[in-house]
């Protein structure tokens, strides 16, 4: 079994790098990559260890980098890539995770001025980023002390969950918490181009979970840009979703990938490998495209 989608406390998984590659040992994965959001830190530190006491698998270097396509926020999984190149790259274009929590946290209190919703904590003291990761999981917390304040969300999904919240209210020019972050990130085409710089293959994750832009997002891509291979398994996906992904790389010669996006406690219904037990990815699916990677 393997799983190539999960992240570390370096971007907002719960774990340290060691709590994770010791976890991928008890699930006795043959292959993981560790795709922290817009670093590579888990790959510096990786040299510093001996990694193979706690995991004695293979790992496929990569990242998942924020970016957008037609205005709507979505991610692109690199694997295989350079990690120092990387960061070299992303520490000279991408903001930093506190960057992103500050110019987050002006625009979202705005919105709720402007809404009229009062906070407990107006000032928004008690943010601490080593427990939210990302303001606006605060944010959601203190609007949900007020019951009121569930008039402004566009359904109970987007209300009680923090990750909803981001893909469908944050991201979601429908929404009244739209936030514009695109100017933050590299354009698609820029994001691709990096990830082949540093030698790495491109690769669209968990295409399904943009809602109502999803098929949006899968035809522009397929219709205007060229990547490697798509991830066809993932703990969001219905099996429909899954087999008709894999029925489409298929038929027209695009790689497949699949993993849990595993974060911990932070994500406590899914799980390393299995993500919400639906899983169970084998090592075949990479067998096209492992021998044009490095791993380690």
């Amino acid at each position: 079994m393997i799983d190539l989608h999960m992240h570390t406390k370096y971007s907002d998984g719960a774990n340290t790098l060691i709590e994770l590659l010791q976890k991928a040992e008890e699930k006795k994965l043959e292959y993981i990559s560790i795709t922290d959001h817009n670093t590579c830190k888990a790959y510096k530190e990786l040299e510093t260890i001996d990694y193979k006491k706690y995991f004695t698998g293979k790992i496929i270097r990569g990242v998942e980098l924020n970016t957008s396509i037609n205005g709507i926020n979505i991610e692109l999984l690199g694997y295989g890539i350079d990690t120092k190149k990387m960061q070299e790259n992303l520490e000279k274009i991408y903001p930093t995770k506190e960057k992103r929590n500050e110019l987050e946290k002006d625009q979202l209190i705005e919105k709720c001025k402007q809404l009229g919703i009062k906070l407990e904590d107006p000032e928004m003291k008690y943010f601490d980023e080593e427990i939210h990761k990302y303001f606006s999981t605060y944010l959601l917390e203190q609007i949900r002390k007020n019951p009121e304040n569930r008039k402004h969300f566009l359904n109970d999904d987007t209300w009680n969950d923090a990750m909803i919240f981001y893909r469908k209210e944050m991201c979601n020019k429908e929404s009244k918490f739209y936030l514009d972050n695109t100017k933050l990130y590299p354009t698609m085409q820029e994001t691709i181009d990096l990830i082949r710089k540093v030698g790495g293959l491109v690769f669209v994750p968990h295409v399904y979970i943009y809602g109502e832009n999803s098929e949006l997002i899968f035809q522009e891509i397929i219709n205007h840009y060229k990547v490697d291979g798509f991830e066809c398994y993932y703990s969001k996906f219905t099996e429909e979703q899954s087999n008709f992904l894999l029925q489409y790389c298929k038929e027209n010669n695009y790689y497949i990938s699949g993993g849990s996006d595993f974060h911990g406690i932070v994500k406590p219904d899914i799980e390393m490998g299995t993500g919400r037990e639906n899983l169970n990815i084998q090592k075949e699916i990479i067998l096209p495209w492992i021998n044009k990677v490095e791993c380690i």
